[in-house]
């Protein structure tokens, strides 16, 4: 019987503790701006467009896959032009567009 109960409250600890965890949010600080951002964002998809070329040029890829991720690229800018170039959403407290929940 002293077992159970003592079993039974750990696992009513570890229940407890983990909610609690779990409702702290941990708070980013990127000490960086959006147009600093949007800059890093425009030289990566600019490298990564001329990585496909060097890879069609090589004969890596063929020329329907290179046009498949240049189009993707160019989703990917047109998305960010719209939505904002900041980080977020993903697991961070920021939200899609950049903006403070």
């Amino acid at each position: 019987m002293k077992k159970n109960i003592l079993i039974l409250s750990l696992i009513l600890v570890l229940a407890l503790s983990a909610t609690y965890v779990y409702a702290k949010e941990a708070s980013y600080n990127t000490n960086i701006r959006t147009d600093e951002w949007e800059v890093a964002f425009r030289e990566r998809m600019d490298w990564k467009k001329e990585q496909i070329k060097d890879a069609l040029d090589e004969g890596l890829i063929s020329e329907e896959e290179a046009e498949y991720w240049i189009s993707h690229f160019d989703y990917m800018e047109e998305f960010h032009r719209k939505n904002g170039f900041m980080p977020g959403g993903c697991h961070r407290p920021r939200g899609m567009r950049g903006q403070m929940r």
